[in-house]
């Protein structure tokens, strides 16, 4: 039988009584409760057990209201937190959820299976948002230190994203480039050269190109780019992400021989293959959760 430790952390013995007996009525989970009745008393059982999951009232003789979830959360910010409430401290509940809470119940209105399912989802979520979290922060420092500049246009042209590289590049602070339009930093040879591309990779083809770019200074960058179209679940359009090496350098080369070392670089394309997995999490939080968004 699963075992799930819990925290309770209840300074009316009356309800307190009661939230153990309701766990001990489910029949498919043993749920061991410790029990605290202030606030302090809690954070000295978290500084010397493991818990699964705090049940946490905001009204406590030693704390009140919201801050009584913040301080249980700067002590175990890893662990799931269910806020228990009367009817009169509802707003302070729901606020604690907006302020990361994984849910509330209220005081009367719960059931034995309610308060299991409700606790029992609440740490499944919490896994799943900490993998998510892991994850993101892997792919964002994957996205800051890649030695490629990365770049996310809306569908105006406008930058929504600029990773740190491609600010340096260019010469620019990231936060000078947000929310400009991408042809700021190019001349009209290159605006249309990705106007053009653009257009080929909204009809489904894709392929690595030249761009060239302008720096802070007027001087030319040149880059060879990989861009990709992001579309919202029905099919709208909501902009590209393209992930650019500087080939300043090699702009000497005599363009047969620049398309030959394009076509040899295997390197490069599993690269941007990868990296466009990678920053995948960054799109996400560019646009909302209501988005379905997909790279093609």
């Amino acid at each position: 039988m699963k075992c799930i430790k819990v925290l309770l952390i209840e300074d009316n013995l009356g309800d307190a009584v009661l939230i153990q007996e309701m766990l001990k009525d489910v029949k498919t989970t043993n749920f061991q409760v410790k029990h605290a009745q202030i606030l302090s008393e809690g954070i000295e059982y978290l500084q010397n057990e493991d818990f699964d999951i705090i049940l946490l009232d905001l009204a406590l003789p030693d704390s009140q209201g919201i801050d009584t979830f913040n301080r249980a959360n700067e002590h175990a910010a890893e662990l799931p937190i269910i806020i228990l409430t009367g009817l009169s401290d509802e707003e302070f509940a729901i606020k604690a959820v907006g302020e990361g809470a994984q849910d509330y119940l209220v005081k009367g209105e719960v059931d034995s299976r309610l308060l299991a399912r409700s606790m029992k989802y609440a740490i499944e979520r919490n896994i799943i948002e900490d993998k998510l979290k892991k994850s993101e922060e892997r792919y964002r420092i994957m996205v800051e230190k890649t030695q490629s500049g990365i770049f996310l246009i809306n569908p105006y042209n406008k930058l929504n994203y600029v990773n740190q590289q491609m600010a340096d590049m260019l010469g620019y602070k990231v936060n000078e480039m947000i929310n400009r339009s991408i042809f700021d930093f190019m001349d009209k040879e290159g605006e249309k050269a990705l106007n053009d591309h653009l257009k080929k990779i909204g009809n489904g083809i894709g392929n690595i190109y030249e761009l060239k770019f302008k720096n802070r200074s007027g001087a030319q960058l040149w880059a060879l780019t990989s861009t990709n179209p992001i579309y919202k679940g029905n099919g709208e359009y909501l902009g590209s992400v393209s992930i650019i090496t500087d080939i300043s350098a090699r702009k000497g080369v005599e363009k047969t021989i620049m398309e030959a070392m394009i076509e040899k670089d295997n390197n490069f394309r599993m690269i941007i293959a990868n990296m466009m997995e990678a920053i995948k999490p960054l799109i996400a939080q560019e646009y909302s959760e209501e988005y379905h968004d997909r790279l093609t």
